[in-house]
């Protein structure tokens, strides 16, 4: 099954169509999340492994905050430890994936969609998975790397459109409402997010001795 995936992930990713992701496509919730994992822990072990290209910058966004020297050690010591990193990634990428896959589904089924919740989450899985591990070997080149991991989210956000159009048995213009909603709804929710998280660290920064 997973030479199957491989398989039907250089098709997609080669030959983006809704065609394609339809010869490729399966009815099989597991193994897509079992995809997902896998890349996950690609991630992880590849983050420890470029973890001393990185420490330097990080530890001094941690001191420009004002935090305690042992608090930055112990964060440092977290952020590259390989099991953590692995172990947390394994477990974010499977929830975050149910819910990511779950909204995608209910608004598909919205507009009028009869695909199946895993024929969604098989055709998405077979490209998001090794883009993410692209994204992430793309995040550790210098320089170039944060255009090739920006082309890898716009090839990626295309990818979506198809593939909700297929896994949801969707007419193309109401595939692109799904996947323009999808987006809105994305964006809010990282702009929250990062707010929430300047709003914890200037408190941090604050409240710091």
């Amino acid at each position: 099954m997973f030479q199957e995936m491989v398989n039907g992930s250089i098709a997609v990713l080669t030959k983006p169509s809704a065609q394609t992701f339809e010869q490729h496509e399966r009815d099989n919730l597991v193994w897509a999340l079992i995809y997902a994992v896998i890349a996950s822990a690609i991630n992880g072990i590849l983050a420890a492994i470029t973890w001393p290209l990185r420490v330097g910058a990080i530890r001094a966004q941690l001191e420009a905050q004002g935090l305690p020297s042992d608090v930055v050690d112990a964060t440092l010591a977290q952020q590259g430890n390989v099991i953590s990193l692995v172990l947390g990634g394994i477990f974010s990428t499977i929830i975050g994936s149910l819910v990511v896959w779950g909204l995608i589904y209910l608004l598909g089924r919205a507009f009028g969609g009869t695909g199946s919740f895993g024929e969604l989450a098989w055709g998405i899985s077979l490209f998001s998975s090794p883009l993410a591990v692209g994204q992430t070997i793309a995040n550790a080149i210098p320089f170039i790397g944060f255009i090739i991991s920006f082309g890898l989210t716009v090839y990626g956000i295309y990818l979506t459109y198809i593939a909700i159009q297929s896994g949801m048995n969707l007419p193309a213009r109401k595939a692109l409402y799904v996947a323009i909603i999808l987006f809105v709804i994305g964006t809010i929710f990282i702009c929250v997010t990062t707010g929430l998280l300047a709003a914890v660290t200037l408190l941090s920064g604050g409240f710091a001795p």
